[in-house]
């Protein structure tokens, strides 16, 4: 493990960035980096607290709001908001921790409360879900039609999964 708590938060950004570039998205240190980065910007945020929720979520088939993924982690909406949503944001963090994994993109079952029954996002937020994607190297044609892939196997994966806690345990930080 590399020593991280010499590197500044540009650093560690800037080495995510060439992770993603050169398309090492799977490794070791890009894993440890991402933990980092959540780890000094997440406030109140946590990886594995979310990983655990969206578990959960996932293996009752259903859709869970941002609302709800903020009050997982003990905040309310207003809290979390800014620091959810964009490049470097929660769900990034999240997005790039489960493709590092070789998990399902659990990000993908993440949506709006009025969209909680569908499943379905609103334009900003597909394009940032796809935009997150592709930057890990994923290769997204038809937006709407990878989202509900990516929300199926997240479905299907849960199903196969023991306690969403023993998930959460594999972050480590």
């Amino acid at each position: 493990m590399a020593n991280l708590e010499i590197k500044s938060d540009a650093d560690i950004d800037q080495w995510i960035a060439n992770h993603e570039r050169a398309g090492k998205t799977r490794s070791t240190l890009y894993q440890e980096l991402i933990v980092d980065r959540n780890r000094r910007h997440g406030k109140g945020l946590d990886l594995a607290t979310s990983i655990a929720a969206l578990t959960r979520s996932a293996k009752e088939k259903r859709y869970i709001s941002y609302g709800d993924l903020a009050a997982a982690n003990g905040l309310t909406w207003s809290k979390a908001r800014l620091r959810m949503n964009g490049k470097h944001g929660h769900m990034d963090d999240l997005l790039a921790y489960c493709h590092s994994h070789e998990m399902p993109l659990l990000t993908a079952i993440v949506v709006g409360r009025d969209h909680l029954d569908s499943g379905e996002m609103d334009d900003e937020t597909i394009n940032g879900f796809v935009a997150g994607s592709r930057r890990l190297g994923v290769s997204v044609s038809e937006p709407v039609a990878f989202l509900k892939q990516c929300q199926s196997e997240c479905f299907e994966w849960a199903a196969r999964q023991a306690d969403a806690p023993d998930v959460a345990d594999t972050v480590e930080e």
